[in-house]
């Protein structure tokens, strides 16, 4: 049983397990703890580990906080535990800050059914076999802020949780994935650097009304961002580089906005935007220049509005438009799509509507659509390798 440790002053070397129930600022590293490391026993308390290392044998929690607020936890290292620290029910505004959480089995910092206002910032999570930051269980309105989270399998997971904040993190060496959010809604995803990760480095499963703006990505194992059955998200003033999948991915995503995101700052992707079997989603102003296959592509999805992109300099089409009949009644207006190795912009399925397109020196056509698409009118076209420039639309230089 845990012992309820009161110190009386405000320096003082606790053993493991120890219960704190006022300040506390540890003396002494705690080594080879066979449960937990320390447990929070009261609201309104600081327990400054004063550069001090709490130390486990691969179990229990190193700092455990069962439902006490406002406790800030800071400044040392927790190493060798299933848990580095955890928040569990109940605890509202507490700090996590200034720790190094590293060689953990499940989780380095975790809050489960946490309450609103915990705020996990500036601490480094490295080397979990799990997850490096996780907020799950209905963690609701926390902050994950200016952390160093790499090497782990997952970077910061955030599960069926809702109006929680992740932001100015830098995340990488993921061996999975490096920030993914699952279920839940209304979470925002802002400025975080993501980098090297084995998977994808953001991914939406299962979630709506979220919000993905200006992310730093580069080097992913699969794709940079990517929605999976995610519906009514922003994903908004990125900058996706070297994914080795697409840039930007939805799929059976639906009502999504896609705007203002740049698909090539320090190298190519595989391809640049990809919308499978997604509909009504809006791709705008998007800069999706220089990738390895197509700039944007539509495959099987309806009623999506592309508006104002750049779809330049691509190894394969600027702009590829295709599917199965009757999945259709996309607009493409005001795109401009030159310099393309394939066609600037091609349309391979019927009853879609194309309409002040600009399409100059591609290696195919300026723009091809295959027969029952409508002409919208203000195409225009010229220097393409096909002498007609465009099939389907009229043009004009």
């Amino acid at each position: 049983m845990a012992t309820v440790f009161v110190p009386g002053s405000a320096h003082a070397a606790p053993n493991c397990g120890a219960v704190v129930t006022t300040n506390t600022t540890v003396t002494a590293n705690l080594t080879d703890c066979p449960g937990d490391g320390l447990i929070i026993g009261a609201h309104n308390i600081t327990l400054n580990l004063n550069g001090r290392t709490i130390d486990g044998v691969g179990l229990g929690v190193g700092i455990r906080n069962n439902g006490f607020d406002n406790v800030t936890i800071r400044n040392g290292t927790i190493t060798g535990f299933d848990y580095g620290v955890a928040l569990n029910p109940g605890t509202l505004g507490n700090l996590v800050t200034v720790l190094t959480v590293r060689d953990n089995e499940v989780a380095g910092v975790q809050l489960s059914n946490a309450d609103t206002n915990n705020r996990v910032i500036s601490n480094t999570v490295e080397h979990l076999s799990q997850r490096g930051i996780a907020v799950i269980n209905d963690s609701n309105g926390n902050v994950v802020r200016s952390n160093t989270v790499r090497n782990n399998s997952d970077g910061i997971y955030v599960g069926g949780s809702q109006s929680n904040l992740v932001e100015l993190n830098n995340v990488s060496g993921t061996s999975d994935q490096s920030v993914q959010v699952e279920g839940g809604r209304s979470n925002t995803l802002r400025q975080n650097t993501i980098s090297t990760g084995g998977d994808g480095a953001i991914r939406l499963t299962s979630t709506t009304l979220n919000v993905v703006d200006n992310n730093t990505v580069t080097a992913s194992g699969d794709s940079g961002i990517e929605l999976m059955t995610a519906p009514s998200n922003q994903v908004i003033n990125n900058r996706v580089s070297g994914s080795s999948d697409s840039g930007i991915m939805l799929t059976s995503s639906n009502g999504n906005t896609v705007r203002s995101n740049n698909l090539n700052v320090s190298g190519p992707n595989a391809a640049g935007i990809e919308v499978v079997s997604s509909n009504s989603n809006t791709v705008q102003s998007n800069a999706a220049n220089s990738q390895l296959s197509h700039g944007i592509e539509l495959q099987n999805s309806a009623s999506n509005r592309l508006l104002s992109n750049t779809a330049n300099s691509n190894n394969s089409s600027g702009i590829y438009v295709s599917g199965s009949a009757g999945v259709a009644a996309n607009l493409l207006e005001a795109n401009t799509a030159s310099s393309n190795e394939g066609d600037g912009i091609h349309v391979a399925n019927a009853g879609n509507t194309l309409r002040r397109n600009i399409a100059r020196l591609n290696g195919g056509w300026g723009i091809y659509a295959v027969a029952g698409n409508t002409d919208g009118g203000g195409n225009r076209a010229s220097g393409n390798d096909e002498a007609a420039q465009c099939s389907g639309v009229v043009c004009t230089a």
